[in-house]
C-alpha cells in the first residue's frame, strides 16, 4: 500500500471519528435547547393522577406503577422514572447539586433558572449508543434511557411532564 493510500485511509478513519463525536454533541445541544424552551413555556396542565402526584402525560404515555413519591411511566417499550421530593420547592437546586457531584460522568449537565424555579438537564452515556437522560425542576426529576436521535424529543416531552407538577 502506498503512503498516500495509508494517509487517505487514516484521514477517513479520523473523519469518521470526528463526525461521530460531533453528531452526539449536536444532538445534546438540541436536547438542551428543547428542554429549556419547555422549561420556560410551562403551559402543560396535569391530566393524570398518580398517587399523590398530579401530572401531565403526553399522548401514548401511561402510568405503570406508582407510590407516594415515585411513578414509573411507560410509552411503548420505554420506561421513565418520575421522582418527586415533596420537601423541595420549584426553586430548589438540591437534585441538581447531587447530580453535579458526579459531573465528570456527564456529557451534559446544564441548569436553567427564572424568578421562581430552577431546572436542569443531564445526559450521560449509559452504554454504546444509549444515553441516560434526566430533567428536573426543583424537587422533581424524570429519568429515562434513550438513543441519540431521540434526545431532543425526549428532553422536550420530559420537561413538559416535570413542569406540570405543582411543588
Amino acid at each position: 500500500m502506498s503512503v498516500s493510500k495509508k494517509y487517505f485511509l487514516m484521514f477517513l478513519l479520523l473523519s469518521g471519528l470526528i463526525v461521530g463525536c460531533s453528531s452526539i454533541e449536536r444532538q445534546t445541544e438540541k436536547a438542551v435547547k428543547a428542554a429549556e424552551v419547555a422549561f420556560r413555556d410551562d403551559d402543560k396542565q396535569p391530566n393524570v393522577e398518580a398517587g399523590l402526584i398530579h401530572v401531565y402525560l403526553p399522548q401514548g404515555f401511561k402510568v405503570e406503577e406508582e407510590d407516594d413519591n415515585n411513578v414509573i411511566i411507560k410509552q411503548a417499550d420505554k420506561a421513565y422514572l418520575l421522582f418527586v421530593n415533596p420537601n423541595e420547592k420549584e426553586d430548589s437546586s438540591v437534585l441538581f447539586l447531587a447530580i453535579k457531584k458526579q459531573a465528570g460522568q456527564y456529557l451534559v449537565l446544564h441548569s436553567f433558572q427564572n424568578d421562581d424555579k430552577f431546572g436542569f438537564i443531564s445526559i450521560k452515556e449509559s452504554m454504546k449508543e444509549k444515553y441516560e437522560l434526566a430533567v428536573g425542576i426543583g424537587g422533581v426529576k424524570l429519568t429515562t434511557e434513550t438513543d441519540k436521535d431521540r434526545l431532543k424529543n425526549d428532553a422536550k416531552q420530559m420537561m413538559e411532564v416535570v413542569s406540570s407538577i405543582q411543588q
